[in-house]
C-alpha cells in the first residue's frame, strides 16, 4: 500500500479534537519559564571591582610545576641509566662474541694443521696398538724408529755431522 503526499502530511497533522488552542498559562509552582532558577550561572565580576586571583590557584600551579619538574629528571636519569646499562650489555657482550670467535678459531687452526692431524692419528693409533697388545698378555720389544732408520756413522760424517 502506497500513499501520496499529500495523504501522509494529512496523517502527520494533529487532529482537531487533541490540538492545543494557542497559550497555557503557567501553574504556580510550576519551574518551567522561570529564568532566574533556570539561568543561574555564576556572573562574572564587573570590571569596576576586580577580584584577586585564588591563592589555591596559584599554589597548584606552583606544585604542579615543581612536580613536573621532578619528573622530568627523574626520567631523563632513567633513561641516562638505561643508556648506560644497554651500553655495558652491550659491550660485555662484545667481549664474549670475540673471546668465542678466537675459542673458535683456534681450534679450526688446529683442526686445519695437517702435522697436528698426522701427529694425533699416530698418537691414537699407537695407544690402540698398545691396549691391545696389552690385552693379549703379548710383549713387543720397544722399536726405536730414530735409531732404526739413522744413517750409518760414516755417513754422518760426510754430512757435516758427528
Amino acid at each position: 500500500m502506497t500513499f501520496t503526499h499529500d495523504e501522509l502530511q494529512a496523517m502527520n497533522r494533529p487532529s482537531s479534537k487533541n490540538r492545543t488552542k494557542g497559550f497555557t498559562p503557567k501553574a504556580k509552582g510550576d519551574p518551567r519559564g522561570n529564568c532566574e532558577a533556570a539561568c543561574s550561572a555564576p556572573t562574572a565580576p564587573s570590571p569596576l571591582n576586580p577580584q584577586p586571583p585564588s591563592t589555591a590557584i596559584l599554589t597548584a600551579r606552583q606544585s604542579a610545576l615543581a612536580l613536573s619538574t621532578q619528573s622530568h629528571d627523574a626520567m631523563s636519569a632513567l633513561q641516562e641509566a638505561g643508556l648506560q646499562n644497554a651500553a655495558a650489555y652491550v659491550h660485555r657482550k662484545t667481549l664474549e662474541r670475540n673471546s668465542v670467535v678466537d675459542k673458535v678459531s683456534d681450534a679450526i687452526a688446529y683442526l686445519s694443521d695437517p702435522d697436528l692431524l698426522e701427529s694425533d692419528i699416530m698418537s691414537a693409533a699407537a695407544a690402540k696398538i698398545q691396549a691391545r697388545s696389552g690385552a693379549w698378555g703379548y710383549a713387543e720389544p720397544v722399536v726405536d724408529f730414530d735409531n732404526l732408520f739413522a744413517l750409518p756413522t760414516s755417513s754422518q760424517r760426510m754430512l757435516g755431522g758427528v
